[in-house]
């Protein structure tokens, strides 16, 4: 699948999870109430969603282009993965 064939895939899915009240997050996938979720709605249709929880520790931009909203986003502080104790 294509990648702009997996995002308008990913828009037809929110905007079906949208009318129930559910958002996925395009960052972890987790599912969110509207009430915690950030959105980007384009002629009515949801184009991009962020939750709370992923909003709160990443800086995320929008912008128009020629073609279309630029979304972009990046961690505010080190990623740190720890192995087994």
């Amino acid at each position: 699948m294509r990648p702009e064939e997996l995002a308008r895939a990913w828009a037809r899915q929110a905007q079906l999870d949208a009318e129930r009240g559910v958002i996925e997050c395009r960052m972890c996938r987790r599912r969110s109430g509207l009430d915690e979720t950030l959105t980007l709605w384009l002629g009515g249709v949801l184009v991009f969603a962020v939750c709370d929880r992923c909003a709160s520790s990443h800086d995320i931009v929008m912008r128009p282009t020629e073609e279309g909203i630029e979304v972009r986003g990046r961690r505010r502080g080190p990623l740190v993965l720890r192995g087994p104790a």
